[in-house]
């Protein structure tokens, strides 16, 4: 498929499941206040969205929207959900024992959270000691929310695609997802200090709130909580933060049982041939004029 079409399709299936998050996330501020997960409403809606991607995951229609759209699944909650759950499927489908398989899916939710974590708590901590304390825009509470998140889904999600486009020319048979993926978190943090990142989460809502991105600008947080005395408060987005973590690597695991469970051993591209041949014979088989 063409890089355009490509972006096109990311824009949408972006802005589509940033609408979705928007959703979640209005159901879970009817839920939560009042209640000891009050402090947990941004968690809960990014592992809600990681359970949609471990479900469609698990039966193996998640990754028809990686094909389709690459960025436009891979940069929400939920894509990085499906990925850390085909880490463990895909060494499962070459015959590995089961610790071989679940170890490759922890390392990844292990190595790329700690190493954002960390550089991005230390650069909002430092960023902060020298007096630079962002200025963030109002956040928007009207229902044209639903409309924005769809927009910056879309843009985000379009512009991480254009960037994975350049990886692949630039080092063509070694560009990896992971890559575009930690660029994008550290750019959550990059450009905290100016306000845009903060701004963008006040303003789109879910539309940045729920890509990647939102990890940098959450970690930078904790970093400028620290630097101003104010602990308690950065301890309660890291341990938001965790708690997510987990509900991740949960979710992975949860794609990995759903796919053992449905298809056993059975390579993904066996799994979508499959599927293209039976949807090919309902085709052929139903009454004309449906």
């Amino acid at each position: 498929m063409q890089a355009w079409k490509k972006t096109v399709l990311s824009f949408l299936v972006g802005g589509t499941l940033a609408l979705v998050a928007q959703a979640i996330l209005t159901i879970w501020q009817n839920l939560l206040p009042g209640t000891p997960l009050e402090f947990f409403i941004g968690g809960a809606t990014l592992v809600s969205m990681g359970v949609i991607g471990f479900l469609l995951g698990g039966f193996a229609v998640y990754q028809i929207l990686g094909e389709w759209a690459d960025f436009g699944s891979y940069l929400p909650f939920s894509g990085f959900s499906m990925a850390v759950g085909m880490k463990s499927v895909a060494p499962w489908t070459k015959g590995e024992s089961l610790g071989k398989c679940i170890w490759p899916a922890a390392w990844l939710v292990i190595w790329f959270n700690f190493v954002g974590a960390v550089v991005c708590i230390l650069f909002g901590f430092i960023v902060t000691k020298m007096g630079i304390v962002p200025v963030l825009a109002e956040k928007t509470t009207t229902g044209l929310i639903f409309p924005y998140a769809f927009l910056m889904g879309g843009i985000l999600t379009a512009l991480f695609q254009i960037v994975w486009e350049i990886e692949k020319k630039i080092l063509p048979g070694k560009a990896k997802h992971v890559h575009v993926l930690m660029f994008a978190w550290m750019c959550g943090a990059i450009f905290a200090p100016c306000g845009l990142s903060g701004s963008l989460a006040n303003i789109f809502g879910e539309g940045f709130a729920v890509m990647i991105p939102i990890g940098g600008l959450n970690m930078y947080n904790v970093g400028m909580a620290f630097a101003l005395g104010e602990t308690v408060e950065g301890l309660v987005h890291l341990g938001s933060f965790l708690l997510a973590v987990c509900g991740l690597f949960g979710c992975g695991m949860g794609t990995f049982a759903i796919y053992n469970a449905k298809y056993g051993r059975t390579p993904i591209n066996e799994v979508h041939a499959t599927m293209g041949r039976k949807l090919m014979e309902r085709k052929q088989n139903a009454p004309a004029g449906h």
